[in-house]
């Protein structure tokens, strides 16, 4: 039950619940929390203080007007109250949503402190972070408040995708940064949906993706929505004129950091960052806002990808090998003709070796676990032994691992294991592509 739903339908004499669990805490304002938390003997609130607080941005008449955008403040929310209160809290940092690490590698840097557990794919060269130009779109400040550039250029780039499927069936999600380009979107995609009525089951109630229709929403209302595909519409940009206004609607407010970490997240494979505005052309002397600092930061990051952010690391050749275990480990594989990349991955979790399949450079063939540092840091025996692998295959990989003491034991017969089944599946793939080219 909502807040609201428990102080109407439950009675204040009601038995008291032996627990009260809030989830998405940041939105709940205190006021309304203190019902609910009244009808419990325990509390349990989880949320993430680097997600949106509650707002009431978009609820005034004139739509959230940039130049009016200081005087709105956000409302404290109950887990902003109770962490200053000093109250016991573990924070859960294993990262399940993104099936590409680099669609968390931003927010884990700049939001998380690099402290989440991302897991590398084993598709190097599916998903991830594109960024689309339009030079030539236009941010109509003084009229419409809209970008219609950017919104047909998006609209046309969903309805292709929905029309012509390819591989895997998708879920889509759009995310614009402000209430009028929501809505300039969706009667767009009204009049694409009468021009293609195919398009048309992926926005009723029963969609033909594991029931997730398309949906179109703005920074302010997007947060807990998830889907396969986000199509991200910045509408701030260059004017006919040539100016760019220093205002970005809510990443101009106290907080509006947490805005953009939302939106950028909502992603499991891919996000299409959709804008007439580059990084390189926001002034930071002109803003102090945060939110504006890091929408460059991001924009920069979609535009060159993973060398945007200092320090992290993605798949590299060049990269430094965790043990002497390791490095003996990956010369036997290189002796057999294969390529191999060290720590494979960019946040606390890595991947000691990842081999390169030679039928597609983009995908690992096999990634190589040795009971190294890594494998020493997780917590526990089921972290360690169960859990990492099987996100990790969920994510596409095909893992092997070589234990120190059998290695020291018997290397030649590790070693022959191992080329053993490396060779099996480079033998695998080939009669598949083989197969399906007849």
């Amino acid at each position: 039950m909502s807040p609201l739903s428990v102080a109407q339908y439950l009675d204040a004499k009601h038995e008291h619940f032996d627990v009260v669990i809030f989830d998405e805490a940041s939105q709940i304002p205190v006021w309304d929390a203190i019902g609910a938390i009244a009808r419990g003997k325990q509390l349990i609130v989880v949320g993430d203080p680097k997600q949106l607080p509650p707002t009431n941005f978009f609820n005034r008449a004139d739509d959230g007007d940039d130049e009016a955008v200081s005087e709105q403040e956000d409302l404290e929310s109950i887990l902003d109250e109770l962490m200053t209160q000093g109250l016991r809290h573990k924070r859960l940092q294993w990262h399940y949503r993104s099936r590409h690490e680099s669609l968390i590698a931003f927010s884990n840097r700049h939001y998380y402190g690099n402290n989440l557990l991302t897991f590398p794919s084993a598709e190097t060269g599916l998903g991830g972070v594109r960024f689309t130009y339009l030079p030539d779109a236009r941010y109509d400040k003084g009229k419409t408040r809209t970008n219609l550039g950017e919104a047909r250029a998006l609209v046309d780039e969903l309805v292709r995708r929905l029309l012509n499927p390819s591989g895997d069936a998708r879920s889509y999600g759009v995310v614009t940064f402000s209430q009028a380009q929501q809505k300039l979107v969706e009667d767009l995609l009204d009049q694409k949906r009468r021009e293609h009525p195919a398009i048309e089951s992926h926005f009723g109630d029963t969609p033909p993706v594991e029931g997730e229709p398309v949906f179109v929403k703005n920074l302010e209302n997007v947060q807990g929505d998830e889907r396969d595909v986000i199509l991200f519409s910045i509408c701030y940009g260059p004017e006919e004129s040539g100016r760019i206004s220093m205002n970005f609607g809510p990443l101009n407010r106290e907080g509006g950091e947490r805005r953009l970490n939302v939106a950028i997240t909502r992603a499991k494979h891919e996000v299409v960052v959709f804008s007439s505005l580059r990084g390189d052309q926001i002034d930071l002397t002109r803003t102090r806002a945060r939110g504006v600092r890091d929408l460059k930061y991001f924009l920069d990051y979609a535009e060159r990808g993973p060398k945007a952010l200092a320090g992290a690391t993605f798949s590299s050749p060049d990269a430094e090998a965790d043990s002497e275990f390791e490095l003996l480990v990956a010369e036997k594989i290189r002796s057999a003709g294969y390529e191999v990349h060290h720590q494979v991955g960019c946040s606390g979790y890595r991947i000691d070796l990842g081999i390169v399949d030679p039928a597609a450079p983009g995908r690992y063939l096999l990634g190589v676990e040795c009971d190294g540092a890594t494998y020493h840091r997780a917590a526990t025996a089921r972290d360690r032994d169960k859990l990492r692998q099987l996100v990790l295959e969920g994510l596409g990989w095909k893992l092997h691992r070589i234990w120190s003491t059998d290695w020291w034991h018997d290397a030649p017969n590790e070693i022959a294991k191992l080329l053993a089944h490396v060779d099996q599946l480079a033998n695998r793939d080939i009669q598949v592509e083989v197969e399906l080219a007849k």
